[in-house]
């Protein structure tokens, strides 16, 4: 059996976490791959490298604000050089304060210099190899371009174990190109196709995937097995378990996923597999979790499924504007969009609802600027009896409003569209009539 095993950026803040972390790698021969992040917070009032990273791009200019940046980056990557007496760190951070300082060193290079610096520390601590992820990992117009990364990986002659940089690759252009934020995820699960391994671990500092963030539910109920929809849903929908596209590179060759706890290895952790092998009555209910800021545009017209092109008419006005839809519902006379607010960025929201309602010949337009999406995911939800029931006696009995409410064709999710300052509520209210009173 061969492994990949990432540790996020909680797991590798300092020396001795970095220390226990080469423990679990050494502590099984068949660790042959370790994708890193950048280090993360060292204590609560600390930064991440990275938002320390993109203080420096923003103020490269700004001598004073740059060397505070800076600063704690070196101090960071001094304390954890400590590990290895051979590394020249003075050397690799003269020449990364050059390449961050220089005019030509575009974002996702800068963001991209934790992952690669604590990579090459983490090798020299290991005595293994560094392979760049820069060397097989390719992008092509922006997305991840997994066959061209497949057949760059396939000239890699790799021997033994090695140490991967997550978060970036290369463009078409030979540029450094990054995921989005947490982005080392989708490496792991790249790694893991590429070189074929049979498991993939995610170490985190947590024990596991819970039923809601444990922050808002005290004593949240741990999973034993998610499947690779349920996740899908869960990483989409907000819950913070893994980046939402960590699942794509492996879809066609379903490698498992455990999720595990760096400071307690010992914990079994949760299992991600294409299909549950073990569903109780218990387990039915997965995650209970949710997103804020959504907008949600409401369209009544009589007759609409006699109207042909209607739909197509009214996609067109937000493809225009380069927005996206998230969700979409319909009846019999009416349609619902929901777009994350981030989507308006060419025009405002109220100005598109204008836009829209002069341009599609509707009955009644009608838009909402601040909704928020509640998500209960679990396995084959349709075919269990009294699960809205309890849901909608949850929420009515804390005054908790429903606007809409969507059940996908997959049978694995419930969405339901409330007030935005009202989640928080809905999602311990929801926990308390599905799993607590269960």
């Amino acid at each position: 059996m061969i492994k990949v095993c990432k540790f996020g950026g909680t797991s590798l803040a300092n020396s001795e976490n970095i220390r226990r972390c080469c423990a679990i790698v050494q502590a099984e021969e068949q660790r042959q791959f370790v994708v890193v992040s950048a280090p993360g917070k060292k204590n609560k009032n600390g930064r991440k490298v990275t938002d320390l990273l993109l203080d420096c791009y923003h103020n490269r200019f700004d001598e004073t604000r740059f060397a505070a940046a800076f600063g704690e980056i070196a101090d960071t990557f001094r304390e954890i050089a400590t590990l290895t007496k051979d590394f020249p760190i003075e050397e690799e951070l003269s020449a990364m304060r050059q390449q961050l300082q220089s005019s030509e060193a575009n974002l996702d290079f800068v963001l991209s210099r934790g992952e690669y610096l604590n990579a090459r520390l983490i090798a020299s601590y290991l005595d293994c190899a560094f392979l760049d992820a820069a060397q097989f990992i390719r992008f092509k117009k922006g997305e991840l371009d997994v066959a061209e990364t497949l057949a760059c990986a396939k000239k890699l002659r790799v021997e033994g174990r090695c140490v991967i940089p997550g978060f970036y690759g290369l463009d078409e252009d030979g540029h450094i190109k990054t995921f989005s934020r947490g982005g080392s995820d989708i490496t792991g699960s790249l790694v893991a196709r590429v070189f074929e391994c049979d498991l993939y671990e995610n170490w985190t500092d947590v024990d596991g995937i819970y039923v809601s963030d444990p922050k808002v539910i005290e004593n949240s109920k741990k999973v034993e097995q998610v499947s690779f929809r349920e996740l899908r849903e869960m990483s989409y929908m907000g819950a913070s378990v893994l980046h939402a596209e960590t699942l794509l590179p492996i879809y066609e060759r379903p490698i498992p996923i455990v999720i595990k706890n760096s400071f307690q290895p010992e914990l079994a952790g949760t299992q991600i597999l294409q299909k549950r092998t073990e569903v109780s009555e218990k387990e039915t209910i997965t995650c209970i979790t949710g997103k804020n800021d959504y907008t949600c545009i409401q369209i009544a017209k009589t007759m609409l499924d006699k109207q042909l092109g209607f739909v197509k008419k009214v996609t067109a006005v937000f493809e225009e504007y380069h927005i996206n839809i998230s969700h979409t519902h319909s009846g019999l006379d009416n349609l619902c969009f929901f777009v994350e607010r981030s989507q308006y960025k060419e025009i405002a929201f109220e100005e598109f609802v204008k836009v829209l309602t002069a341009r599609i010949d509707a009955d009644k337009v009608k838009g909402y600027e601040k909704i928020a999406l509640l998500a209960i995911i679990g396995h084959n939800l349709s075919g269990k009896v009294g699960i809205l029931a309890k849901i909608f006696n949850a929420l009515r009995e804390n005054e908790i409003n429903v606007k809409t409410i969507y059940q996908s064709i997959s049978e694995c999710n419930i969405i339901i569209g409330i007030e935005d300052n009202q989640l928080k509520d809905s999602v311990k209210a929801v926990y308390r009539g599905l799993i607590e009173n269960a």
